[in-house]
């Protein structure tokens, strides 16, 4: 099997997964289990097509799509395994268009970046920190669907899509798990750089490294808050966001500026 072949396959059954939910939340038709299996194998295909895209010659390929479709897998696996115990499978409509975007990506438009067998310690850092975003990813898409579903109950609104997702207070709890959870990762992302990175302040990511310390700085706020205040709703769905984006562009931006600087030299 190659990259080609891996790719054509995530997206067959990444996209079978997402049509299958999409026909559960809008007419009630479609089998959990059809969602769960489809979006596992669609899985399995991602790893092996990021198999072969990270595995460059001569080291390991950290390019900007490759870093996407990476981050997308742990998203989809968060929620995946979230999903056999919680009801958390209504995220897929929101996600799998998006893993599906970073797989054709990496696969259609690959973008080199290779490191030069990087130490265990720095591949330990890339993993966390791929984790953490990843999960805080997830809870971003939760809040927003929460803030979507505190909406329509105040308006009242019985659409079908309401009685397709779990229980507010359900949502709730699995928003804060989500956060705490990536909260602890990146922490331990922040703790592994600066203990085995070089210099964290350097000047080609010293802005990555101030975003990420305020994107942990918004959700431990965010954690605090609802421990002494009982933030929810649409508090909590801006501060998560707002942390995500902050890791977006630590992560993303940085990754792009190195794309460019390579691109001109």
């Amino acid at each position: 099997m190659n990259v080609m072949l891996a790719s054509i396959g995530a997206f067959v059954f990444y996209s079978l997964g997402a049509f299958t939910q999409g026909r559960r939340v809008f007419i009630q038709s479609g089998s959990r289990q059809m969602v769960l299996a489809a979006t596992a194998v669609g899985a399995v295909f991602q790893t092996v097509a990021l198999y072969f895209s990270l595995h460059g010659s001569g080291g390991i390929n950290l390019g900007l799509f490759n870093i996407a479709s990476l981050s997308t897998l742990m998203v989809t696996m968060v929620v995946l395994l979230s999903s056999l115990k919680k009801p958390s499978e209504s995220l897929f409509l929101l996600i799998l268009p998006f893993t599906i975007l970073t797989v054709l990506l990496a696969w259609l438009a690959p973008v080199d970046h290779i490191v030069w067998r990087p130490p265990s310690m720095m591949v330990a850092h890339v993993l966390l920190s791929v984790l953490a975003y990843g999960i805080l990813m997830v809870a971003a898409f939760q809040a927003l669907m929460l803030s979507y579903q505190e909406r329509q109950l105040k308006h009242h609104n019985r659409r079908k899509i309401m009685q397709a997702l779990p229980p507010l207070q359900t949502m709730e709890k699995l928003l804060f798990e989500y956060v705490a959870v990536g909260l602890i990762l990146l922490t331990l992302a922040l703790m592994t750089g600066f203990l085995f990175m070089d210099d964290m302040f350097a000047t080609r990511i010293i802005h990555k490294t101030v975003l990420s310390i305020m994107a942990w700085g918004l959700f431990a706020t965010l954690l605090i808050g609802r421990k002494l205040y009982g933030w929810r709703g649409q508090t909590a769905m801006r501060w998560t966001v707002a942390g995500l984006v902050m890791l977006m562009v630590a992560y993303f931006g940085w990754h792009l500026m190195v794309e460019l600087w390579l691109s001109t030299t």
